[in-house]
């Protein structure tokens, strides 16, 4: 399976210090390891105004991650300004959510940031970066277009340039922003007399190889595009020093290590090892007292991913590393993209589905958006996760590299590994016990800590089991019991809400002092340096109509309706009107009793001692906790009196569980005979009000409800649907440019694969469908196709 990484030894011999690579690297990927974040978007650039959807996908290692169930994304501008930011809960290794864009968002580059408490230990630059494009029209013609001084660097292979051997020399040429340029020249020496020439292969990068002399001055004249011209002075060549060289050859991988120069014993190599993402994947005893040493390195068996070859002596010091791209393939299912209807007219309806041959565990998310012929964001989940995401810099179009296996895409992703920086640790800090300091640990969902006291006196609740009813704010409701310590300490984890929820504690005369932050404070960052986002180029005039045409339609509604989200144009009531509303909706609106608290004083009372003898024909006994009510006297066929059933802001609730609930929080009771309530007892229905005397994150609640602050609310997409005749008659127009997002798609080994189908608009004739996802075993899918 692709996690599972053999361990391969040659000519082993054991290394007697306790100190190896072996241990500390155990020590890394137990408990050091940083996770990966890649995110789907419905689209690839947006307009002001449109709302950015999103699926946000999280691997340790080479699986889905384990360690995390919050995720902090957000929406920055330019200058660093966080225009957006959500909260979200990680379910199945993946979180769903979306940004709103304002119709004044003015032209331009801007960059979304996620990250989770895990990746917060590692440092900023460990986190999710991505550019995203958003047009304005009216601000278009704001764009300049900047010159700025090429940038051109030379790099020696496994990073030492020797003398008196021949080096192999990588190069790489790009603007400020990091996207390639033409690069061609010639090595020449002090004395500018030429040694060799060079030029591009790919992407503004190439290799070069010569035998410099040790200590000799060497220059680069370059020719950089056409004519723009630069000399870079190269690094001085040392006079010993470990060379190692790896090459590709028949599908096999080979490595070379020239010893000429070498007459130090400390830079005498001992062995070689292979490393994948913090795993030795296998480990090479060098043959002594050898001035050249070759063989095959056993990569075949391995999964597809970035490795690091390190040269170590036998002080298990590092003298040599190199980079080399894994590419088996691996990481693809086995499955299949069937079209089963595909129709391109008006409204027409469309329907696709999805298989896969293992039996494991998946999730997805899939897009389907207008095909207008611009140029597409060049990454996705398998470039990202196995590529960009391990390595320094930019990758320019990390996608082409995994078009194809052949011998050129081969030599051009070699290329990438010789010009970019491996990102994920470095074996001096990891001798040295350089470790980052893991105090960011993952909440586990929204947790509520604090203290309880006795209400009366004040003493501390010690070994008491505190009991609650949750209710959310999409009216769902569960009931939670909790424990306090010797202390009075309690701690409630593990909950999942979005929103808010309010806890209603039966327990009589309690305080609950809540020391718990909200997750928002949780997962925050101060400022710090932000990756440099890309020019954005100015746009076409095809574009420009485009996305005019996009932008207008986005400011303006269809009756009531913009086709990205339903919009409700809503008036603000007041609490008893917005309470009327609800109750009206529950029960009907002819109740027999109405008893309006919201403009009553303030009183302690709990609130079935403040309607006693309020509420005509209601009888409540009982108390403080268990309480009987019952209306009109009303009894059963053998003679006993029927309880009225109780209801909280539209939820059945048995009494002794709101018996705390305070009476200045309930804004209205309405009573219902049994004529009209949905039981024979009758209906006392009870609505509250907004609770102003919690605050998140800290102060404390007088036996009561309490109101915790969950996770960012998602939206659904909207989607019509052309069969219903409201649809269809009441959308007058439908000029959507996403056709399709739906985040929540998944397979089983009961359900090995998924079907969805949407409905065209009246204006595309060409879209572009994305499906992505991961497996549990790690492996990734992309579906990229284009229909017409």
């Amino acid at each position: 399976m692709k996690f599972s990484l053999p361990v391969l030894f040659l000519f082993f011999t054991n290394i007697s210090t306790s100190q190896t690579p072996e241990n500390v690297l155990q020590k890394v990927q137990s408990e050091y390891t940083p996770e990966k974040i890649y995110v789907h978007y419905d689209k690839d650039n947006y307009v002001a105004g449109e709302t950015i959807w999103f699926k946000a996908y999280i691997l340790d290692g080479f699986l889905p991650s384990k360690k995390s169930t919050i995720l902090s994304i957000e929406l920055l501008n330019e200058a660093g300004i966080i225009l957006d930011k959500k909260s979200l809960s990680v379910n199945g290794s993946a979180a769903i959510g979306q940004f709103e864009t304002d119709k004044s968002l003015p032209q331009g580059n801007y960059l979304v940031r996620a990250f989770t408490r895990n990746l917060m230990n590692f440092g900023t630059e460990k986190f999710y970066y991505n550019n995203i494009e958003i047009y304005n029209p009216i601000t278009v013609n704001k764009i300049e277009t900047k010159t700025d001084e090429p940038v051109v660097k030379f790099l020696p292979e496994a990073g030492n340039f020797i003398g008196n051997i021949s080096n192999n020399i990588a190069f790489i040429c790009t603007d400020m922003q990091g996207k390639p340029l033409a690069l061609s020249g010639k090595i020449v020496d002090a004395n500018d007399k030429e040694i060799t020439t060079f030029a591009s292969l790919h992407n503004g990068m190439g290799i070069v190889a010569f035998t410099p002399v040790a200590g000799m001055l060497y220059k680069a004249n370059c020719i950089i595009g056409k004519d723009f011209k630069k000399t870079i002075l190269l690094p001085v060549a040392i006079g010993e020093g470990v060379s190692l060289n790896i090459n590709r050859k028949n599908d096999k991988t080979f490595f070379k290590i020239d010893l000429t120069t070498v007459s130090n014993e400390n830079l005498l190599p001992s062995y070689l090892l292979g490393v994948q993402e913090n795993a030795v994947a296998f480990k090479v005893q060098l043959k002594e007292n050898a001035k050249l040493l070759e063989g095959e390195i056993p990569v075949n068996e391995l999964p597809t991913g970035i490795l690091q070859i390190t040269v170590f002596n036998k002080a298990n010091k590092p003298l040599a590393e190199r980079l080399v791209f894994i590419n088996s393939g691996d990481y693809k299912p086995k499955d299949y993209f069937r079209i089963d209807t595909l129709r391109l007219g008006s409204r027409e309806r469309n329907h696709f589905s999805y298989a896969i041959d293992d039996t494991l565990v998946g999730t997805f998310s899939v897009s389907v958006t207008e095909e207008d012929g611009e140029v597409h964001k060049k990454e996705n989940i398998i470039s990202r996760l196995l590529l960009t995401d391990d390595i320094k810099g930019y990758v320019h179009d990390p996608n082409y590299y995994f078009e194809k296996n052949d011998t050129e895409h081969e030599r051009n992703l070699d290329l990438v590994m010789l010009t970019n920086g491996w990102r994920r640790y470095s074996w001096n800090e990891m001798f040295s016990g350089n470790y980052p300091t893991m105090k960011f640990k993952d909440p586990n969902f929204i947790s509520i800590y604090g203290v309880a006291k006795n209400g009366f006196t004040g003493a501390i609740l010690k070994d008491v089991e505190l009991k609650s009813i949750i209710k959310t704010k999409d009216k769902q409701i569960d009931y939670a019991n909790f424990f306090t310590d010797k202390e009075g300490k309690f701690e409630f984890g593990g909950l999942n809400f979005e929103d808010t929820a309010t806890f209603a504690f039966k327990n009589a005369s309690l305080i609950l002092e809540f020391k718990s932050e909200p997750i928002d404070k949780l997962l925050t960052v101060a400022k710090s340096n932000l990756p440099k986002l890309f020019e954005l180029i100015p746009a076409s005039n095809i574009i420009l109509a485009k996305t005019t045409r996009r932008y207008n339609l986005n400011t303006k509604s269809n009756k009531g309706v913009l086709l990205d989200e339903i919009v409700l144009n809503t008036i603000t009531k007041s609490k008893e009107k917005e309470a009327e509303k609800k109750t009206n909706s529950y029960f009907g609106a002819n109740a027999d009793k109405s008893l309006d608290l919201s403009k009553e004083p303030a009183n302690s009372q709990n609130i079935f001692e403040y309607l006693k003898s309020r509420l005509n024909g209601v009888t409540i006994t009982g108390g403080p906790i268990d309480y009987f009510i019952n209306y009109r006297n009303t009894r059963t066929l053998i003679g006993g009196q029927l309880p009225m059933s109780v209801f909280l802001d539209g939820f059945q609730v048995e009494p002794s569980q709101i018996a705390t609930l305070k009476s200045n929080d309930v804004v209205m009771v309405k009573v219902y005979s049994n004529s009209l309530s949905p039981t024979a007892g009758g209906t006392l229905a009870i609505f509250t009000g907004e609770r102003s005397n919690f605050v998140a994150g800290g102060g404390s609640y007088i036996s009561g409800i309490a109101s915790v602050v969950g996770f960012s609310p998602t939206k659904e997409f909207f989607s019509p649907n052309y069969l219903n005749e409201y649809d269809y008659n009441t959308i007058k127009t439908d000029n959507r440019t996403t056709l399709y997002w739906n985040p929540y798609l998944n397979c089983n080994s009961e359900n090995k694969g998924f079907s969805f189908s949407f409905y065209n608009s009246d204006i595309v004739k060409k879209f572009r469908v994305v499906l992505e996802g991961v497996l549990e075993d790690g492996k990734l899918v992309h579906i990229e196709k284009i229909l017409e």
